[in-house]
């Protein structure tokens, strides 16, 4: 599965950097990664290969579940290295409970692109399930029976892997085939998104109603994890259709467009303590500009930095030495650059407005409600 442009950083542990692409682990995949370990050490191998000793088995499951989130990870990359190769930058690869996430700098520019990149991780992962039965075959006929089961398991998984992510609603790579193929026909990627959006919404609250079934009848606690991947992808699904809304009604936008010309502004000398008084106080924002007295932007105070200076050192500390030890100069944009990138640095839960800058002097801000208020007005008259 792969995503558009995503909505601010994730956290998780960073394991390495390859092909340029940054990969973490999610914290709930570590959560996965034990109930998998332990549902194979404890269940499904003893069952298959009766009379081991318990740690056979545990290092069986361990050997799989590793594998297995290795072939998670080879399928995320299928997806990125196909988007790095049709131009669309590719920052990291995420592990998470569902599986992996390759986050995407933006959405592909035509449906050729965009059936590449969503073939991609497939392909890798029926590659991958040929492998393994051949290992499979191979091991057996050198009666390494458990090798050979693990093997087995594995080629089954990522086969497995492939159906599941062929059905076609979004985000589901089979959802991405079907919206590129209805793309390419109709020439309308927003209405391609909706339908495809839409079937995805419905398997997911198949997946929600059938987990909640299997757990209050047969009281199957593994059900569980269909409720939540079910709301996982209505999750994704939904916000990717509000995805192809922003970039259709935002493409050709420019920063200069919706931005407030000529903001009030912080002069870099002035003390935190009349900062304060004079503008967060009066003027009700989370955040200005500062600049010098000649106008040369030095930097976005906000609120948050604020508060971690202590207020008895406030009428010795200026907004500019604050700015300048928090590098909030790069909480800027250009004038030039397009509403679309700018919606992307907003969508970070702690930044909710940009200083607009042209030539490296202060020219306006810019917000996030700026761009949902407009996308909000396209939306209501095209409706």
């Amino acid at each position: 599965m792969s995503n558009g442009d995503a909505p601010g950083r994730r956290t998780g542990l960073f394991i390495g950097r390859y092909f340029g692409i940054a990969f973490y682990l999610d914290a709930s995949w570590f959560l996965i990664a034990a109930l998998v370990t332990g549902a194979l050490a404890f269940d499904v191998f003893p069952a298959e290969l009766p009379g081991r000793p318990q740690a056979v088995y545990v290092a069986l499951g361990l050997g799989a579940a590793l594998l297995f989130f290795l072939s998670i990870l080879l399928h995320e990359l299928g997806h990125s290295l196909v988007s790095q190769r049709c131009g669309i930058a590719v920052p990291r690869i995420t592990l998470l409970f569902i599986g992996g996430l390759a986050e995407i700098s933006r959405e592909p520019d035509d449906a050729r692109s965009e059936l590449k990149i969503a073939l991609g991780g497939p392909i890798v992962s029926v590659i991958l399930s040929v492998t393994f039965y051949l290992l499979h075959l191979g091991t057996s006929a050198l009666h390494l029976e458990a090798i050979a089961h693990v093997f087995a398991w594995l080629s089954a998984t990522n086969l497995g892997l492939v159906i599941f992510n062929m059905f076609p609603g979004y985000p589901l790579d089979g959802g991405r085939v079907l919206r590129a193929l209805i793309w390419a026909k109709t020439g309308r990627l927003r209405r391609a998104t909706y339908i495809s959006s839409r079937i995805g919404v419905g398997f997911s609250w198949f997946l929600i109603l059938a987990g909640a079934w299997m757990l209050l009848v047969n009281h199957n606690l593994g059900a569980l994890s269909l409720i939540f991947i079910g709301f996982f992808l209505k999750s994704a699904a939904d916000s990717g259709y509000a995805n192809a809304i922003q970039r259709e009604i935002l493409r050709g936008v420019r920063v200069r467009d919706l931005m407030t010309a000529n903001p009030a502004s912080i002069p870099d000398t002035l003390p935190l303590n009349l900062a304060v008084e004079e503008y967060f106080l009066n003027g009700h924002h989370v955040a200005y500009p500062v600049c010098s007295t000649d106008g040369e932007y030095r930097g976005l105070l906000r609120l948050d930095f604020l508060k971690e200076v202590p207020k008895e050192k406030w009428p010795y500390v200026s907004a500019g030495d604050v700015v300048a030890e928090k590098s909030a100069e790069a909480l800027r944009i250009g004038v030039n650059e397009s509403a679309a990138r700018a919606m992307r640095l907003l969508l970070a839960p702690e930044l909710s407005r940009l200083a607009v800058i042209e030539e490296g002097r202060l020219v306006g801000i810019v917000t996030r409600h700026d761009i949902l208020h407009f996308i909000e007005i396209h939306t209501e008259l095209e409706d």
